[in-house]
């Protein structure tokens, strides 16, 4: 099933959405197939898995760093003969061969598509959030927390992201505090363990209203849930760490069936309601959202993707 022709204008079996675990997995079972694939990714935004400090769930590679990862998977997809393309799609349009894939400043054409396009970041909606983005709040720990060393910060959320974004913190050496809204955190039980062994302060039933500063942020105002007491205290970052939202805005404007948290509803073959469109990934509304899932989920949709080909 392969084909011929110039990136941009040829007529490719698959075009993947998304560079991440799910994208580059349903890359590699693609040209296993001996379909000619081709993923598009926009350099600006990582996955999620780039941005995870240390990856110890995935088989064979204990301990890895996520963005290290990732360039295993990437690396691995380039040696079989994936072919790799960067920008941001804007939108996909069914065609007479099957769709039409706009990048910013391409054009790509698949006889299918798999959406590997993952989630993003969910935001604190919190009083100055948005003026200080950037000049002390972050969503990103791996990337900017080096910058807090020796420096005062807090972590919101209680999950995953935040237990692991204040024990990275931690151990790069800020004073790590831990706000969540509740008594108990939602996070798997062997990194409660950890962070419950380790120097990062947790204010339980605590919520962050406002966030204040100058040029870069000074301080929080935190309030208690159950004594309704408010207090401010100094602080020179915040990262923010309270879950994710899928990117399927490109998706809903294909017609493609969402569910009421906006994730692309997927069968057990990752097939979506539109004939040749698949997806893969923290994109759908799968309910496990692990590294080892999505490269599954890739898998499957590029044997879907196959089958749908071959018929």
């Amino acid at each position: 099933m392969r084909a011929s022709g110039v990136m941009g204008d040829m007529m490719h079996d698959v075009v993947i959405v998304g560079a991440g675990p799910a994208g580059c997995t349903a890359g590699i079972f693609s040209v296993r197939r001996n379909l000619k694939a081709l993923v598009i990714s926009d350099p600006a935004e990582l996955s999620q898995a780039e941005e995870a400090t240390m990856v110890d769930d995935w088989p064979g590679e204990a301990g890895i760093k996520g963005v290290e990862l990732v360039k295993k998977f990437r690396e691995h997809a380039r040696k079989l003969g994936v072919e790799f393309s960067d920008g941001k799609v804007t939108e996909i349009r069914k065609s007479r061969k099957g769709f039409d894939v706009m990048a910013e400043k391409t054009k790509h054409q698949g006889k299918a598509v798999i959406l590997a396009t993952g989630a993003k970041h969910r935001k604190g909606m919190v009083k100055g959030e948005e003026e200080f983005a950037g000049k002390g709040i972050s969503y990103c720990a791996t990337c900017d927390g080096p910058l807090f060393r020796g420096k005062k910060v807090m972590v919101l959320g209680g999950g995953d992201s935040a237990v692991a974004y204040a024990l990275l913190l931690e151990q790069i050496g800020a004073d790590t505090t831990l706000v969540h809204r509740r008594d108990e955190l939602r996070a798997a039980e062997a990194i409660q363990n950890k962070i419950l062994k380790s120097r990062v302060k947790i204010l339980w039933d605590t919520v962050c209203l406002e966030i204040k500063g100058d040029r870069t942020v000074k301080s929080a105002v935190l309030m208690n849930k159950k004594t309704q007491k408010q207090e401010e205290v100094p602080v020179d970052g915040v990262f923010v760490a309270l879950g994710t939202t899928p990117t399927s805005e490109v998706a809903k404007k294909l017609g493609v069936k969402l569910d009421e948290g906006g994730y692309i509803i997927v069968d057990k073959m990752q097939k979506t309601n539109v004939p040749g469109l698949f997806a893969a990934g923290d994109c759908c509304n799968n309910p496990s959202k692990k590294i080892v899932t999505s490269a599954g989920d890739g898998a499957i949709a590029a044997e879907s993707a196959y089958n749908y080909l071959k018929s």
